[in-house]
């Protein structure tokens, strides 16, 4: 190719001329193409490049199936006595020269500095070579460089010369969009006042990857490859990493070379076969990148949240000798004013008819005296509560249950004087942690504890209460209070002694269709027959529910801590709870009316394994089935496929062997659309969906789109070592489409919390705030990193300039168009003014904001802490800089 450079002629945006010579075009000769591989295979034929070298003869091929065919022929040459010489390895042409054999016109070799140099003491410089080599862009034609290619074809730099992905920002650009157009006149597009700028005034250095920032089908990075043609198809023309890029590619999308998206890309067998291939060899292992600090200094966001996360309880739990059981019993005596019933925590109507008497409050006194030191049992049985404080505790869980989804106890049938004391006092514990006052949320942790100790003795003591409902279920809020505790130690035990719960639940086949059978009244049965009937299906409805919270419970579990499920949802065949209605029939005579009021009950209620198939049961049924607590288990089985989802990228990634690539992509696009027929189905109930079912679902979505792992070790959940090693992968997930998906649903969750009354944003929930604020955080960090190494930009510029993208309001063209074509500047509302992404510390303060509006002291532990870290991760960010 000549060195004088070539002025672009754009071609015409004609849709039926795109239609029938294809949307790539050949620089030198104008021919089309329908798919852009095609094209690179045509272009070699004008450059001569054979980039596929056979690595025991070093003979170079254009194509890598020739490759493979002539590497069989030294599939028996083991000891590889048939290398070629070095003399004639030199032979094919080196991927750069150096000047002095450039000028000279003699040969130059790869190592550098070369040989010829070396032995005649020159100075042999080659990295101005690809300067000299570029083209300018405003000389020359395209005709007069397709005309004269071939007078110049032995003088031409090599062809990674011509080709080569280090550009300068619009001069190369233009040799680029010369070889690969899609037909659309770029001039008459309307550009953003970034792009406007002169290429004296485009910044050299943004740090971010410029490998499909659009996601687009093609990437415009100088390679004018797809994205699915791997870096090790064509090695010469490898996409350079984010730290070797000296230039500035223009956004194709925004100039809109995306419009259409009709493009005929239809891959054979064999081409996916070669592409996984490549694609599985092409990315190189996690090795730690020393050049990270001095790339990127402390303002990149590596491990910058590494001291919040050591003082919050996320951190990992380090056991210590004075950690046990018994701490917590000092709390268990509680202040004589707040025994008396003036002073009950309790003042709403009470749920239940009875009310717990003094016997009944001993019985309690004494399983917490079987598990308590005796140091402490004379403070214990002075100050332990009186009956009317446990009284208004169970009470109060019962109340809350009455708006809970996963409800699972039943009302009407539970007499509180004749229940078991360890029910009674793990109710009590789970309505005491859900007071705003202090010292009784103490007192529930204490008690827990002591239902804790005491379980594992009951079952010993009697092996029949394994398959009792009321043991499970007060085992069921033990762990549940423990989980959500946000104390380290407590959650930690918490996670650990669910699997025996779930191993007992399954071992007595409550996971199966066939233990429930189907109870349908008669219409003659009354007295004694309609009750048996009525608390039969109480008991086996009582079951179903019980599994199906402990289902909930341990997919949040599971994405709380990053975790696989213990359960699987194809586990779970029992079928879905009955209609709420039923499930709060106050007798068997108003459960009968109610059944022979409606349509006659189905003899097969679909399972979650059912409604995973068949997303559109749950409207078709909505009228038979609980459809709130069926939306929630069908989200929270998504979740587990989308876990399912991220451990096979995880083996798939790094040069797997075994594991296309591909397959892990297009099942991204089947979640993402499972997800959309999900929100669809949600809406056409004729109760609506309850928002924590939105913003549990926004939660999954959220998560497909980001890896919680890299995301956490990135803003330092544990060292700056771990933090630098997936520093790479963070920037990755940045430059990508992905990390716009993910905030785009992270802002329908800080939507969907807005929505909730006050305090109800605890247990899963409040994580599911504080994972949006991290992708915020990483996303905030990162860009703004970015942003403040390029000259002449501000983060006022920024936020200032383009269309501002509300994420935290209904999802329409804006934010289609921020996720797709990374048009506008992210903000989320605040009070009725803008706030911007690119400022970390006032993202931060706004989700901390929204997680609660209480005082800290009437907040819940685990509340506070989420808090605290969100407030500390935004503030590292200014003194980081």
């Amino acid at each position: 190719m000549p060195n004088e450079s070539t002025k672009l002629d754009y071609p015409s945006t004609d849709s039926n001329t795109k239609n029938q010579d294809g949307y790539f075009q050949c620089g030198f000769c104008k021919r089309h193409y329908n798919r852009a591989d095609h094209l690179i295979r045509h272009v070699r034929s004008h450059t001569r490049e054979k980039p596929y070298v056979c690595d025991v003869c070093d003979k170079g091929f254009a194509r890598p199936d020739l490759l493979k065919r002539h590497a069989a022929g030294h599939a028996n040459d083991r000891d590889r006595k048939r290398k070629r010489s070095s003399s004639i390895a030199k032979q094919s042409r080196v991927s750069q020269a150096c000047k002095a054999c450039a000028s000279s016109k003699l040969k130059c070799d790869e190592s550098k500095p070369c040989r010829r140099c070396r032995e005649r003491h020159l100075a042999c410089d080659w990295q101005d070579i690809q300067q000299q080599a570029s083209p300018d862009p405003h000389q020359d034609t395209l005709p007069e460089m397709a005309a004269t290619e071939n007078r110049h074809l032995d003088s031409m730099p090599s062809p990674s010369d011509v080709l080569s992905p280090i550009l300068t920002p619009l001069e190369d650009f233009s040799s680029v969009s010369a070889l690969m157009t899609s037909g659309v006149n770029l001039q008459d597009s309307v550009l953003s006042p970034v792009e406007t700028m002169s290429s004296q005034q485009m910044p050299r250095d943004t740090g971010v990857s410029p490998n499909d920032h659009e996601s687009a089908v093609f990437s415009i990075d100088g390679t004018f490859f797809p994205n699915f043609i791997p870096d090790s198809l064509i090695p010469s023309l490898s996409r350079y990493s984010d730290s070797d890029f000296p230039g500035v590619v223009p956004d194709y999308a925004q100039y809109g070379a995306l419009d259409n998206f009709h493009f005929d890309l239809t891959l054979t067998d064999g081409d996916f076969s070669l592409i996984d291939f490549y694609n599985s060899h092409s990315i190189p292992p996690d090795v730690p990148d020393s050049r990270a600090d001095t790339l990127f200094g402390t303002e990149s966001g590596i491990g910058l949240g590494a001291e919040a996360y050591h003082r919050s309880s996320l951190s990992a739990y380090k056991p210590a000798r004075e950690d046990h059981a018994f701490d917590d019993h000092e709390n268990l005596s509680v202040p004589q004013m707040m025994n008396t019933p003036e002073t009950s925590v309790f003042t709403n109507e009470p749920t239940l008819c009875d009310r717990l008497s003094p016997t009944t409050r001993d019985l309690i006194l004494s399983l917490i005296l079987e598990v308590s030191r005796e140091a402490t049992l004379s403070r214990i049985v002075r100050s332990f509560p009186g009956a009317d404080l446990l009284d208004a505790l169970v009470q109060q869980y019962f109340e809350h249950q009455t708006h809970d989804i996963s409800a699972f106890i039943h009302t009407p049938t539970f007499h509180t004087n004749t229940e078991d004391p360890g029910i009674l006092a793990g109710l009590a514990a789970a309505g005491a942690v859900r007071s705003s006052n202090p010292t009784i949320r103490k007192l529930g942790y204490a008690l827990n504890e002591g239902v804790r100790m005491h379980l594992p003795t009951k079952y010993e003591r009697d092996n029949t209460f394994i398959r009792d409902l009321r043991t499970s279920q007060t085992y069921a809020l033990t762990i549940d209070i423990g989980i959500w505790s946000g104390n380290r130690r407590k959650t930690e035990i918490a996670e650990s002694f669910s699997q025996p719960l779930i191993t007992m639940l399954r071992r007595a086949l409550r996971f199966r269709r066939s233990i429930y059978p189907v109870v349908i009244p008669l219409a003659e049965d009354v007295g004694n027959t309609l009750e048996s009937k009525w608390r039969s299906w109480v008991e086996q409805e009582s079951f179903k529910r019980l599994v199906y919270y402990v289902f909930l419970h341990d997919a949040q579990t599971a994405m709380a801590l990053n975790v696989n499920p213990i359960i699987s949802y194809a586990d779970m065949e029992l079928p879905l709870p009955a209609s709420r209605l039923l499930w709060d029939a106050k007798s068997a005579v108003e459960w009968k009316d109610i059944i022979h009021a409606k349509a006659p009950p189905l003899e097969r209620l679909p399972s979650l394994a059912d409604l995973l198939r068949d997303m559109s049961q749950l409207t078709m049924l909505q009228d038979v089935i609980d459809t709130q607590l069926a939306a929630s288990v069908l989200v929270h089985g998504l979740s587990a496929l989308v876990n399912e989802y991220h451990r096979l990228k995880f083996i798939s990634s790094g040069g797997s062997k075994h594991w296309h690539a591909l397959v892990t992509s297009s099942r991204q696009q089947e979640l993402d659309q499972a997800l959309q027929h999900f929100r669809m189905v949600c809406s056409e109930l004729k109760t609506g969906c309850r928002p924590e079912t939105i913003l549990i679902g926004e939660v999954v979505s959220m998560l497909l789109y980001m890896s919680l792992e890299e995301l956490q070790l990135f803003a330092g959940r544990e060292d700056k070592q771990e933090a630098r090693r997936v520093y790479h992968s963070a920037l990755e997930w940045i430059a990508s489409s992905d990390s716009r998906q993910a905030i785009s649903h992270a802002g329908q969750i800080i939507r969907a919390a807005r929505s909730m009354s006050s305090g109800a944003l605890t247990g899963f929930l409040a994580i599911g705030v504080y994972y949006a604020s991290l992708a915020f955080w990483s996303y905030s960090v990162v860009s703004r990193a970015n942003t403040e190494r390029l000259p002449g930009q501000s983060e006022s510029q920024n936020s200032g300039a383009g269309t501002t993208v509300f994420l935290d309001c209904d999802r329409g063209v804006e934010v289609s168009k921020f996720v797709t074509l990374n048009c506008g500047f992210p903000a989320l509302h605040d009070s009725g003014r803008a706030v911007y992404l690119v400022n970390p510390a006032a993202i931060m303060r706004l989700a901390e904001a929204t997680l609660h509006s209480d005082p800290p002291e009437k907040t819940p532990a685990l509340v506070q802490m989420l808090s605290q870290l969100m407030r500390d991760l935004g503030n590292c960010v200014d003194r980081g800089r």
